[in-house]
């Protein structure tokens, strides 16, 4: 039941990207829709396949699009060239994780993906919180950055887990992950509806 809430979580985030779009015609909104996009996949996946979705090959690929999307609308919303260089980083990290997988060198995949998250993830969650301190930004911002810090938290415990050092027990991860990836796509659909409304 709780992999459909997320499903449907994913799918609100999804509209409320295309409607920013269609509304002001924005890169940024481009690219919040296919980090959307992303979460509506993996949030389909969950709902079909159940956890064996994260197992899948794809699921790194797919799931790393959903932060490093985001992190690039908010890189734009700058005005300047930060979200180009930003983008092609996102490109070199895949190759990177993409020849991990195929050359059967794990680290080099769990290295580019663990480094594509941990910046987007910093890029998420501060880049609002400096603009908005500074004034350059308005508070709706914050609303991306509480769902970026929700998604951050899954995101820590899942790592240790797949690391072998859990940080919190097996089951409680499994428990929080649907609310957590939830919660995560409804306070950014919000944030993004709100700034669209500004």
């Amino acid at each position: 039941m709780l992999a459909y809430v997320t499903l449907i979580a994913a799918l609100i985030y999804f509209i409320a990207a295309i409607y920013g779009y269609t509304r002001k015609q924005g890169v940024d909104y481009f690219f919040w829709i296919i980090s959307s996009l992303s979460f509506l996949i993996v949030a389909g996946a969950l709902a079909v396949m159940g956890l064996a979705a994260l197992e899948q090959p794809y699921t790194p690929f797919i799931g790393a699009l959903y932060p490093a999307f985001l992190a690039i609308g908010i890189l734009y919303r700058l005005r300047d060239t930060w979200w180009k260089y930003y983008l092609g980083f996102v490109v070199v990290m895949m190759i990177l994780m993409a020849a991990g997988y195929s050359v059967v060198y794990p680290s080099l995949s769990v290295g580019a993906e663990v480094l594509l998250h941990t910046l987007s993830g910093l890029i998420i969650v501060f880049l609002p919180i400096i603009k908005v301190l500074t004034k350059e930004w308005s508070y709706e911002y914050l609303v991306i950055t509480i769902g970026g810090i929700v998604i951050g938290i899954g995101g820590l415990a899942l790592a240790s887990i797949v690391a072998g050092a859990p940080i919190l027990p097996l089951e409680l991860v499994i428990a929080l992950l649907h609310p957590i990836l939830a919660l995560s796509a409804l306070l950014i659909a919000i944030g993004v509806y709100l700034i669209i409304e500004k």
